[in-house]
């Protein structure tokens, strides 16, 4: 059977069409990009650079098509996660707001043109909250590629420049510069990592961490109806909150809908007429928590496309009883929740929810496999 690359096997097409992609030869990148595609459609590295050439060539119908493909085969893959809700977002919205301009030449920069490709939303929140912060606290003028933090709560930083050089957060203390326990401050840098950090670690910076994440105006319009219908059906809201879709292995542990239960059934009858909300990407697990009558997002609204975990997000940081999952999407919500009044998160060693106090806590606790099977 003749190959559809000719000569050529698979990946070397793949590095073929890539380098066609990066030397603008736009043209031949797209038709080899497809036949990669089509040769094998569950082809994960084509269907996503595929995307990013429609995207570039002016067709999001054909991008959104291929981040689609992209999510499915690796739901938790950043850039096909970020470039699809870009898409969504602003074909509803319209453009984000204007970046501000570019700082005075000499002003001290740094930046992360990881951001929105490196981590999901919670991630995201994380990484772009230690930019903001280190900026502020050195003085030091922050720069940002697109990223859906420019829609969702109207961060408009000047774009991403050139010349900065490249830090890893494995080679930097920037927690301990941040805090200024070091002396050392870093200037003309472009920072990758996850800085998954022990919350203690931002508590200093606790006000402007939150400030940086008040939903918009046309999120909060989205937004603000169903909280506000959620509310209306109790006087204690108790939010969960469990994640599934890509999860499951290595560090990022499910704990089981038991350990959740058991605990509401500890809780339940003490709570003043309570409501629980159940905030998952997985519906099949609202079926575990039937006898507490659970309300999820689809209850409340039609989903918001590109940021259909918006409601969820927001609930958990406004809940007053909180039950996280071992994700920083809801450790982050977490932070960001000034009215809550118990926070439980699950600790694969007593195999149980435990309290935690969301600015003084790992931000994930590590776990073998087999401790939650």
């Amino acid at each position: 059977m003749t190959s559809p690359f000719g000569a050529l096997s698979l990946d070397d097409a793949l590095t073929l069409a890539t380098r066609w992609h990066r030397e603008g030869q736009a043209d031949q990148a797209e038709g080899l990009y497809g036949a990669i595609v089509r040769a094998q459609p569950d082809h994960f590295a084509a269907s996503l650079q595929l995307g990013i050439l429609l995207e570039q060539r002016g067709n999001p119908e054909g991008a959104l098509a291929c981040y689609e493909t992209a999510i499915r085969v690796n739901p938790g893959h950043a850039l096909a996660f970020t470039r699809r809700a870009l898409i969504l977002l602003r074909r509803q919205w319209g453009s984000p707001i204007a970046a501000l301009p570019p700082p005075m030449a000499g002003t001290p920069r740094i930046g992360m043109s990881s951001l929105g490709s490196n981590g999901r939303f919670g991630n995201q929140l994380l990484q772009y909250a230690v930019l903001r912060l280190y900026g502020a606290e050195h003085g030091i003028s922050v720069e940002t590629p697109d990223w859906i933090g420019r829609d969702l709560f109207e961060l408009n930083d000047p774009w991403l420049s050139a010349g900065l050089v490249p830090l890893r957060e494995e080679d930097a203390d920037l927690a301990a510069s941040l805090n200024r326990s070091s002396a050392i401050v870093y200037r003309g840098v472009d920072v990758r990592g996850y800085f998954a950090w022990h919350t203690a670690a931002f508590v200093r910076h606790k006000a402007l961490f939150q400030s940086l994440f008040r939903l918009g105006s046309k999120a909060a319009t989205a937004i603000a109806p169903p909280v506000a219908r959620l509310r209306a059906r109790g006087r204690t809201l108790v939010a969960l909150h469990i994640r599934h879709g890509d999860f499951g292995y290595g560090p990022f542990w499910i704990a089981p809908s038991a350990w959740y239960r058991d605990w509401l059934q500890q809780i339940w009858t003490d709570l003043d007429d309570p409501v629980l909300y159940l905030a998952t990407d997985d519906p099949t697990v609202i079926r575990d928590f039937v006898d507490f009558r659970p309300i999820s997002s689809a209850d409340l609204m039609a989903p918001l496309p590109g940021a259909e975990f918006l409601l969820d997000f927001e609930v958990l940081a406004e809940a007053d009883v909180v039950a996280i999952a071992n994700s920083s999407f809801s450790r982050v919500a977490s932070m960001l929740n000034n009215q809550g009044r118990c926070f439980m998160r699950p600790n694969p060693d007593r195999r149980a929810m435990v309290a935690f106090d969301p600015w003084d806590s790992p931000m994930q606790l590590s776990a073998e496999a087999a401790a939650v099977a």
